[in-house]
């Protein structure tokens, strides 16, 4: 079954569709355009890709920004989202665009709770995990701020638009 996924560069959304992947062969749309690419891990802990251009000697790590890819000295960082998170998103999974009221983007249950009243939270800041559809959610704050109201525990079953968390603009 194929997977979809928005990669973001610099605000440019790129539509990425994994049709086939057998682990080591993978055959991927990349905005309409489909590859055939083959990918091997190097003792180094690096990867090795070819099937599209030159092979190429890469080297992947997350952080709270995003994905990386490293290709020499060269570094680049994607958001990488499941279409079904964006779609969430639409409806209410986040705060708005600075401080504000953070709700559920759907039913379900409190697996984590990573903020308390007080804490700073970044941009895209994950504040809770919430168990919905048998699958693990991190619910981000779209914009900063800082903590003023934390309406969830762990365990908790919560609706969609449901308050989990509410910021105070930062100052």
């Amino acid at each position: 079954m194929a997977s979809n996924w928005i990669l973001t560069e610099d605000d440019v959304d790129r539509s990425v569709v994994i049709l086939s992947d057998d682990g080591t062969d993978a055959v991927v749309e990349v905005d309409g355009a489909t590859y055939t690419v083959s990918t091997h891990d190097l003792p180094d802990g690096s990867i090795a890709v070819s099937g599209v251009g030159a092979p190429r000697k890469l080297r992947t790590f997350t952080d709270r920004r995003g994905l990386w890819i490293n290709e020499g000295a060269k570094a680049r960082c994607f958001e990488v989202m499941d279409e079904r998170t964006r779609w969430l998103g639409a409806f209410g999974g986040g705060d708005t665009a600075a401080g504000g009221e953070i709700t559920a983007g759907m039913p379900g249950r409190v697996l984590k709770v990573l903020v308390a009243v007080g804490d700073e939270v970044p941009p895209g800041g994950i504040v809770a995990v919430l168990e919905a559809m048998k699958m693990e959610n991190d619910v981000k704050a779209r914009g900063g701020g800082t903590v003023i109201e934390v309406a969830i525990s762990v365990g908790a079953t919560v609706e969609a638009g449901e308050l989990l968390v509410r910021l105070e603009v930062a100052q």
